[in-house]
Order: structure tokens, then C-alpha cells, then sequence
């Protein structure tokens, strides 16, 4: 998790604490990962090699999605397949059953906004979200339950 951490992508499009230290990702696996208020899900290759992470956060009776892929991994399918199955659990009765899923991020983070409307994602629009004690643009978009999860086309923002 530290190492993948230090990819300079994952630190700007991410809330992840930058600089990224080894204390924080021993704060996330002990304390973020298995916290009651979200559901985290590490992904590897078959023969156990960090691929990347997602995780929902719980709010309600819905959820907001987020993930990261290590460099070495981007590009391969491994993320697509990973979001669908973290959303068949998260919208499905017998798994979280939440009735929606959201997901935003910055603009320019145009691999997870494609990933999000593969997934079936609905686009909502532009708002401003703070996060790490600063205002920024972000694009947003969300899934329901009874959505079908068919690719969907996004304005270029």
C-alpha cells in the first residue's frame, strides 16, 4: 500500500495524505480499511500482486465509490471488472443493499470518469466538494439499484 501510494497519479486524484507515508498506509490498513463506515476491497492478480483499491463509503442508504489502480496495472481490465462486481454487492439485496452509489472526482482524472460510465455510472454534473481543507471542481455522477449498469456516454467536461 506505501508503495503504491508514492505514484505521483494516485496522490493527485485521490484523498490520499500527500506526502503518502508509511504510517499512513499502517493507519489505513489497521483503522480506514475495516471501518464500519465503508467497505473496502483490495485487488490483486492471482498470484497475489497489488493491482489497486476500492472502497465505498456508507452515508444513508447509499454509498459513494472510490478507486485507485497502481501504474503497472492501469489499462488492463482489472478495475472494470472490479467496480462491477464492488457494485453488484454494494446495490444488490442480499449484499449492502443500497439504493445508490455515487462517485465524483477532479476533471482532469479522465481514466476513472471512463471507468464510472463503463460501470453504468449516470452523469450529474460539475459542484465543488472540500476536501483536504481545500475547495475543488469536481465531475459527478451516480448509479441506483434498479439502473441498468449499461456503459453510458458523459459530456466531455
Amino acid at each position: 500500500m506505501y508503495r503504491a501510494c508514492q505514484d505521483p497519479d494516485i496522490q493527485r486524484f485521490t484523498l490520499v495524505p500527500v506526502p503518502y507515508r508509511r504510517s499512513d498506509a499502517e493507519q489505513f490498513v489497521r483503522v480506514t480499511a475495516p471501518s464500519p463506515d465503508s467497505v473496502t476491497r483490495v485487488i490483486t492478480t492471482a498470484d497475489d500482486v497489488l493491482v489497486g483499491c476500492i472502497g465505498v463509503a456508507l452515508r444513508d442508504a447509499g454509498g459513494s465509490v472510490g478507486y485507485w489502480s497502481v501504474p503497472e496495472h492501469r489499462g488492463r481490465g482489472y478495475m472494470t471488472e472490479a467496480l462491477a462486481a464492488v457494485v453488484d454487492e454494494a446495490l444488490s439485496s442480499d449484499g449492502l443493499g443500497l439504493t445508490r452509489l455515487t462517485w465524483s472526482a477532479l476533471p482532469a482524472n479522465l481514466l476513472s470518469a471512463r471507468l464510472a460510465a463503463r460501470a453504468g455510472f449516470r452523469y450529474t454534473g460539475v459542484r465543488t466538494e472540500t476536501a483536504g481543507g481545500r475547495d475543488e471542481q469536481v465531475v459527478t455522477a451516480e448509479l441506483h439499484a434498479g439502473d441498468e449498469r449499461i456503459p453510458q456516454i458523459w459530456p466531455d467536461v
